[in-house]
């Protein structure tokens, strides 16, 4: 009888040592409110603003790179606000200079607070697609290679690993208002973020692609595999409480497709961020 209890009695210290390694404590995290294009439940606390740059591949080879500045602003502790504005062909070589037709902007509302037991619940709109600009020559519609999410919901859970890896585990159900008129479905994508130390970060995403079609010439038209979706990842360097550098690299398996069937190959990305408060 002695034995069994002490048999249960280690079982149950092995089963809360367990839980201290890897129990979610969501007070201590900083969560990122964005992983490469998916939105977390993170938000900005009121009077907390950033200010983003962006230099990417634009997505005509002609042109040189893209810049797309972006101003997100806390309005409220549950509510973000941001505007954003670019175009390609401002940097390196090319004789021309193409803009977006529109600014993105953004809205963002935290519904739910993360609980030790429960994620964090944001929705939301997001009009800035990423990756370049399309032309309906190559892809059939006019818009980002990598839609813009338009309405959204995401979820966090964030835990703390041995008490000190965070690890952040998100998803967010998408519907773009891209190629609306012939792609109904909505997208999903899944991802997680791991703060190394107080300074160095990874982030990983699979988009599913389900808001994207097949593009097999000769063949109707199919809706995206999972299996075609794309692999984003991206490290973050925090080297001052006020600044961040991040490079993110999208589609690592080479899954996006021209309408002809041309793969387009990695996009590369680099980001600057400024964050204060007023």
């Amino acid at each position: 009888m002695g034995s069994k209890h002490t048999g249960l009695s280690r079982l149950g210290t092995a089963f809360l040592l367990l839980c201290g390694l890897s129990g979610s404590s969501t007070a201590e995290m900083i969560q990122p409110r964005k992983l490469v294009d998916a939105h977390t439940a993170g938000i900005l606390a009121k009077g907390q603003y950033d200010i983003e740059c962006r230099f990417y591949e634009a997505g005509d080879s002609t042109l040189g790179a893209g810049i797309t500045f972006g101003f997100d602003i806390g309005v409220t502790n549950r509510l973000t606000l941001g505007l954003s504005y670019g175009g390609e062909g401002l940097v390196g070589r090319g004789n021309r200079v193409r803009p977006h037709s529109l600014p993105g902007w953004l809205v963002k509302y935290r519904l739910i607070e993360e609980r030790v037991h429960f994620p964090g619940l944001t929705i939301g709109y997001d009009h800035q697609g990423h990756g370049g600009l399309t032309d309906t020559a190559r892809f059939d519609y006019k818009g980002y290679i990598f839609k813009s999410p338009g309405f959204f919901l995401a979820l966090s859970k964030n835990y703390l690993l041995f008490n000190a890896l965070q690890l952040g585990l998100h998803g967010m159900c998408s519907y773009s208002m891209e190629q609306i008129r012939t792609v109904k479905w909505p997208d999903f994508i899944a991802g997680i973020d791991l703060g190394l130390n107080e300074e160095l970060s990874l982030v990983f995403e699979y988009d599913f692609a389900f808001n994207n079609l097949d593009a097999h010439p000769g063949k109707p038209p199919l809706y995206a595999r999972p299996s075609d979706g794309y692999l984003n990842a991206g490290l973050r360097w925090a080297f001052s409480p006020n600044f961040y550098i991040e490079l993110d690299v999208r589609d690592l398996l080479e899954r996006r497709t021209t309408s002809d069937g041309r793969r387009i190959g990695w996009n590369r990305e680099i980001k600057l961020a400024y964050f204060a408060q007023f």
